[in-house]
């Protein structure tokens, strides 16, 4: 077996824009992966802050950088397409963080399936705006066709957890340029034609800020339903008509629970009225969504930040030792290799 069959180039896209108080992090886990052959492609999407200061002090040959107006992260990233040499194409978000055997673990998966043009995902760790642990992605286990399962469930092929063939993109041609939503997107196109696996393991730390923009977007109804609603669109032309009506059903149940899991009561109780109940199912999600509206007092609100506070008090102190080396503040020297 030939070093390029065992080891082949993994190009790494990430998009940044206004990160200067964590993409230094993302980049490091980047640099320090203990898979040998990689490039890391980053694309400055207009940041005004100092996120090109601080990209521009990296001396690691392995590092590409380029600019552009700001155009949103699906642009970004299919403007480092464009150079991404590598077999295999891997995403970072520029608030995310690798572990340093993320990219090792899913080639490793690629090589004993044995299915070459594939996606291999891997699970996370959720943080919050202070690197405090607040979930823990579901174990998800699917392989090969899940395109049903990525239908279903939102948080199984996320952009910084997800390893790419090439082939993907030559087929796909990229992400698509909506505003909202685009990796998710992307996300069912690339499992409805092509195989996907899992890692089994946490091998990201990935960020949910409240500040984000698809938090944001929860504060105007009618906005929150067309970025829901962008998605349907772009995929029109690709789902049949069952699938296409699934699709509605789904998207339109996760706006609801997403209104009620970030508080904006009036906003669910006046999605729910479009809800397919079959699609809701019985768990206790879905009893304490239903309690919640039909009570008035957001049960599954409540219970989501006891559970996220639970999980800050009882794993806090072996979440501290387990991500110190990873969330440590940076202290960059700009004559460091990195």
């Amino acid at each position: 077996m030939s070093a390029q069959t065992r080891y082949p180039l993994i190009s790494v896209i990430l998009p940044v824009y206004q990160g200067e108080a964590t993409v230094m992090k993302a980049v490091r886990s980047v640099l320090r992966q203990s898979y040998p052959h990689l490039e890391l492609i980053i694309v400055d999407d207009g940041s005004t802050d100092d996120t090109l200061s601080l990209l521009g002090r990296i001396t690691d040959k392995r590092v590409q950088l380029y600019t552009q107006e700001n155009q949103g992260a699906a642009t970004a990233r299919n403007t480092a397409l464009q150079y991404a040499k590598g077999t295999y194409i891997a995403f970072i978000d520029s608030d995310d963080v690798w572990f340093p055997d993320k990219l090792k673990h899913e080639i490793a998966v690629v090589r004993k399936v044995n299915v070459p043009v594939c996606l291999v995902y891997s699970w996370y760790y959720a943080v919050d705006e202070a690197n405090r642990l607040i979930n823990l992605s579901p174990p998800h286990r699917m392989r090969g066709n899940i395109f049903n399962d990525v239908m279903r469930k939102e948080s199984v092929l996320l952009p910084s957890t997800t390893l790419f063939h090439r082939q993907v993109f030559e087929k796909l041609g990229g992400f698509p340029t909506h505003r909202f939503h685009e990796d998710r997107t992307f996300s069912i196109m690339a499992s409805k034609y092509f195989p996907a696996y899992p890692t089994q393991k946490r091998l990201v730390i990935y960020r949910q800020s409240l500040s984000g923009k698809c938090r944001r977007v929860l504060k105007d109804y009618q906005q929150a339903v067309d970025a829901e609603y962008s998605i349907i669109n772009a995929l029109r032309d690709l789902l049949s008509v069952n699938e296409l009506r699934e699709l509605v059903d789904l998207e339109t149940r996760n706006l609801f629970y997403r209104f009620l899991m970030y508080n904006f009561v009036d906003s669910a109780r006046r999605i729910y009225r479009q809800v397919n109940p079959h699609t809701l199912g019985s768990g206790k999600k879905a009893v304490l969504a239903q309690a919640s509206i039909s009570s008035g007092v957001n049960m599954l609100y409540y219970a989501r930040l006891t559970v996220q506070f639970s999980i800050r008090y009882l794993l806090s102190p072996w979440w501290r030792v387990k991500s110190r080396s990873l969330l440590q503040p940076d202290r960059m020297n700009p004559h460091v290799r990195l």
